[in-house]
């Protein structure tokens, strides 16, 4: 079906995910805010290749890895790989949705409200795992429709190599597994791909390609795993409503007010989406995720982010129903509402300075990631008056943000662990007590430190740090000289 070629043809496409793609680079060129600390606990984890770290699985420190080898250590060349990654991962949305439908319309305005979403907007200025993650997760899409459709063992292995990159992006790629599998079961037209071989084999491949991981994790104690189980905090009182309700209504921002109304009202219509084979692939692809995020909110607590991976099959979802119900004013308000929401992200500060509103902790969303560069410069100075001392403190995001921002950069820095507890990278990979006789400069938030002062022969504050965000907070830091550890007492 051809519809207003020239207007919907991926040359279009190409040149609005290009502008918006520039915008969002000058964003960065200009933006005033440090890096945050996920970001920077990534960037340590790029300085040496290895097939797993603490937390995560190695592919977000593997695109940091490859894109500090080309330009450098900077604030942008850290997060530079978003934007690229985001480019592909948007042409998959595009290939999707014209393989699934071979509707050019559909595909075009599949891609330019993905590209649109508050979620994309705001994760187009992170490295995050979410960035490869839904690369492989809608490359998977589209060449599982494809395989499906062909049979071709090129396509197959084009999903195996998805499914293993998925993996090694973010464990709950299992879930297109599920998802992939729920929908076989439940579609007449391609039920008997479950008897496919190549189906199987792909699923091995995959697991292959998953298995450096793997080993690393059983070399690790499964600290990884360990990590995501403490994530979901499936413990104590396992039934929170509210912040269930809490999750649903952050979805409303993550992929639009308009996009994910619409959503709702379709996602239950089982019956009618079931009459299309194609619809009903996509329900598959949302629900399963969906609802474990959701029970997950229910049970304990869910980050905004987690429901990622169900956008790639709702964008096109929801664009499809709304091109073939001919509510095209909808789709365009949705889309117009989003690049709404994503310049006032990227404007923020300059919008709040114009209209002279003094913004506060509770009102600045970018908050977490000010004052990091003058702290790191604080604590640097005190660095360079005791040479001979290495750094210490007691907060993963502050020792992330200190190793990154203090130059030269302190990898030889220690975590303070009396419990020697594996609660982060730096629990796994330093050991206070390996370093008897040493000095140190310690860095925390406590302006009180007996615990600490025990294990040294001698403790001294040497410096207060204050560093004003707002009028009704400031960052403030102690930092001690500790003399000759003598060991965890």
């Amino acid at each position: 079906m051809q519809k207003n070629s020239r207007l919907y043809s991926l040359k279009s496409l190409i040149i609005f995910i290009a502008a918006i793609s520039l915008y969002r680079f000058y964003t960065l060129t200009h933006v005033e805010i440090d890096l945050y600390a996920d970001e920077a606990y990534y960037w340590g984890w790029a300085q040496h290749f290895d097939f797993g770290y603490y937390s995560k699985p190695p592919m977000v420190a593997w695109l940091i890895m490859l894109s500090t080898s080309l330009c450098g250590d900077s604030f942008v060349c850290i997060k530079i790989g978003s934007l690229f990654v985001y480019f592909f991962t948007t042409l998959n949305i595009y290939y999707l949705a014209k393989e699934l439908f071979d509707d050019e319309e559909i595909a075009f305005f599949s891609a330019i409200t993905f590209v649109t979403l508050p979620a994309v907007w705001l994760s187009s200025l992170i490295i995050s795992t979410d960035v490869p993650f839904l690369f492989f997760w809608s490359l998977g899409m589209l060449f599982l429709i494809k395989a499906l459709k062909s049979d071709r063992w090129s396509h197959w292995l084009v999903v195996a190599v998805a499914g293993g990159g998925g993996l090694l992006s973010k464990y709950t790629m299992i879930i297109f597994v599920v998802s992939a599998f729920a929908y076989l079961i439940f579609s007449p037209k391609y039920r008997g791909h479950l008897k496919n071989p190549k189906l199987y084999v792909t699923m091995l491949l995959a697991a292959l390609i998953y298995l450096p991981n793997l080993y690393w994790n059983y070399t690790h104690e499964f600290v990884s795993f360990k990590h995501t189980e403490d994530n979901a905090h499936l413990e104590g009182d396992l039934f929170h409503p509210l912040m269930m309700l809490e999750f649903l209504g952050a979805q409303f921002g993550v992929f639009g007010p308009i996009l994910f109304g619409w959503l709702l009202a379709i996602l239950p219509r089982v019956g009618t989406l079931r009459r299309d084979d194609r619809l009903f692939m996509l329900w598959w692809f949302i629900v399963p995720f969906f609802l474990l995020i959701l029970t997950i909110s229910l049970l304990s607590r869910a980050h905004a982010n987690w429901s990622a991976p169900m956008y790639v099959a709702s964008t096109v979802l929801v664009v499809a129903w709304l091109v073939m119900q001919k509510r095209f004013r909808w789709l365009y308000a949705a889309i117009v509402v989003n690049i709404a929401l994503g310049v006032g992200l990227y404007q923020y500060h300059s919008i709040a300075d114009a209209l002279r509103v003094e913004l506060t902790r509770k009102s600045d969303p970018y908050k977490r990631v000010l004052g990091w560069r003058e702290l790191g410069a604080e604590v640097g100075a005190v660095l360079k008056e005791y040479p001979g001392a290495k750094l210490l403190s007691d907060d993963r995001k502050t020792m992330a943000e200190l190793i990154y921002y203090i130059e030269p950069h302190p990898f030889d820095a220690v975590k303070w662990n009396p419990r020697h507890t594996l609660l982060d990278h730096y629990e796994l990979t330093t050991d206070l007590e390996r370093h008897k006789g040493e000095d140190f400069i310690f860095v925390t938030g406590r302006s009180k430190i007996p615990d600490v002062e025990r294990s040294f022969a001698s403790a001294k504050l040497v410096k207060r740090i204050e560093i004003p965000l707002y009028k009704d907070y400031k960052m403030v830091y102690y930092v001690y000289y500790l003399k000759h550890f003598k060991g965890y007492r």
